[in-house]
């Protein structure tokens, strides 16, 4: 790490610090020592965001306590998580050595024997992570640190976020463009429902392995959208493309890192560092790899939750079609019916790899059995994500979603704002309203709401708006529904999808009568009943 002794250090009661290392978006580095014992040098990381804020402190404190299961030396998980006059701070281990970043920069043309003792290293060190249960989620050039003389190296900052939505009123920030988003995994991205795990590490780790051995990134922008859909929709060249010195056998072992499927990547590091050992081993003893097929030796105890669809071909079909029809300017419904655990959610994550395409926004909510009584739960859960998806874009386009949303909720935005607070990021504190009595108060809220879903799907942005578990929907949210359905022509590109389970209704639920109204308007809408798949289907 860089030091640089400088004159404003923080002074804390227990802690001496002496220099700082270095700043992030998130937390100002400094080396120091407990006063109790000065002996023993420190890292610590004064964080940013948490002064007073209580909630994410017993959050952070959770997951330190999770690592204390993670004894591997390599590994510098944080001893503690301090304050001090209201500000919140992470103790880390000291550990004499520069980023991998820096390194990087000062060996541009690395040698394949420093790379095998970096890779090799770094492969084995998360093999202990992951068999202690932890996801770091954060693995990046910065976050690795190397002695340069022995090229020991240790992982650092588990503590990182590990959805991009969690940081978006940074991620216009050059360095976290540079630094963080260029090494982000598809699932990290926010933009599509596959689980973040061990394969999540894996991913990041191909690109850096990508950049030590190329001197480059696989994609780089300045736009983070760009990159992100990059992450999600480009594939990563083949290493040796770039520079035709690097074996093959290196590229196809890089190849397998970065699939965006996470089921087809590495399921282990333990997997990926036999297949380096193995090439290592080749080009010492004869200076050349023999190419031989990855991923021999990769083995999981995990469940892998497979990302590509099996079966469910009409389905599919189905939905692509009424989506095309969103696209070119309709408003369409679908509901899907089956029982628990048949696939109905699984089924419409198959839309989102269009939605990549076509620059389309997904948000979705979830009714919960025991919260009922809570109207409107499940399209306020799916209105604040996308708010905070807005929230990830540039300035000028949220200058864009200011204007659109203030011209269409007026006066009124205070309403919204009450059940979607992230919306203030957006359109600014906004006045106060008028006290109304309750049927007054719904039906200028189910208006309002009507119109700021209105303003939020048009040419440039189609919107899916998918509602899970509907048999336990609350009686506010089917007023609203009725209200959108009934005016349907003033919702185009909009996608309604609702998801529930068809043992659960009868006929006289409210649901009932809401599909019984809309075929009786003969609006747009379009039913699929899923079923078992047949042997044959089933495995595929």
């Amino acid at each position: 790490m860089k030091k640089n002794r400088l004159p404003d250090i923080p002074t804390l009661q227990s802690y001496l610090l002496t220099e700082k290392l270095g700043e992030s978006l998130l937390s100002q580095v400094y080396k120091g020592y407990h006063k109790r014992r000065p002996e023993q040098p420190l890292v610590l990381k004064l964080l940013k965001l948490l002064s007073g804020w209580d909630n994410q402190s017993r959050h952070l404190q959770q997951k330190i306590e999770r690592l204390k299961v993670l004894h591997d030396p390599r590994a510098c998980t944080p001893m503690a998580l301090e304050s001090d006059a209201g500000a919140y701070f992470i103790v880390q281990p000291w550990f004499s050595g520069q980023t991998l970043s820096v390194w990087m920069d000062q060996h541009p043309n690395i040698n394949l024997a420093d790379f095998f003792a970096i890779a090799c290293s770094l492969a084995d060190t998360l093999q202990a992570v992951h068999e202690a249960g932890i996801t770091h989620g954060g693995i990046k050039p910065h976050n690795i640190l190397v002695q340069p003389g022995t090229l020991t190296l240790r992982l650092t900052d588990f503590i990182t976020p590990l959805d991009i939505r969690d940081v978006s009123h940074f991620i216009y920030d050059p360095e976290f463009v540079r630094g963080t988003l260029a090494y982000t995994s598809p699932e990290q991205t926010g933009r599509i429902n596959y689980r973040v795990d061990f394969s999540t590490d894996l991913y990041s780790l191909g690109i850096v392995f990508y950049e030590l051995l190329t001197g480059r990134l696989p994609f780089f922008s300045t736009d983070p959208l760009e990159l992100i859909h990059s992450h999600l929709a480009e594939e990563v060249p083949e290493a040796h493309e770039s520079n035709t010195e690097i074996p093959r056998q290196l590229s196809k072992i890089i190849c397998k890192l970065v699939f965006k499927q996470p089921e087809k990547r590495y399921q282990s590091a333990a997997g990926l560092l036999a297949d380096l050992i193995r090439c290592r081993d080749d080009y010492a003893v004869t200076g050349a790899i023999v190419e031989f097929p990855v991923g021999l030796r990769d083995r999981t105890r995990r469940i892998i939750f497979i990302s590509k669809m099996v079966g469910r071909y009409l389905e599919c079909e189905l939905i692509q079609r009424e989506y095309d029809e969103v696209i070119g300017g309709a408003f369409r419904s679908l509901f899907i019916s089956g029982l628990s655990g048949i696939g109905k959610t699984r089924l419409i994550q198959e839309l989102q790899k269009s939605l990549v395409r076509h620059r389309g926004y997904f948000t979705s909510g979830k009714f919960d059995q025991y919260q009922k009584n809570i109207p409107y739960s499940s399209l306020i859960q799916a209105l604040r994500n996308l708010m905070r998806t807005f929230l990830t874009e540039s300035d000028a386009q949220v200058a864009q979603w200011q204007a659109k949303i203030l011209t269409a909720v007026d006066s009124h935005g205070r309403v919204l704002i009450d059940v979607v607070p992230e919306l203030e990021f957006i359109i600014g504190a906004q006045p106060e309203v008028p006290h109304l009595p309750p049927v007054e108060a719904r039906n200028r809220f189910n208006n309002l709401f009507g119109c700021f879903l209105a303003c939020l799907a048009d040419v440039s942005h189609p919107l899916v708006l998918f509602i899970d578990d509907l048999q336990w929907c609350d009686t506010a949210t089917f007023d609203f529904l009725q209200t959108i359905f009934a005016n349907r022509e003033e919702h185009p590109y909009l996608f309604f999808i609702g998801a529930y389970r068809h043992n659960e209704v009868d006929a006289a639920h409210p649901l009932t009568k809401l599909i019984r109204n809309i075929k009786e308007r003969k609006d747009a809408l379009q039913e699929v009943r899923l079923e078992a798949l047949g042997d044959d289907e089933g495995s595929e």
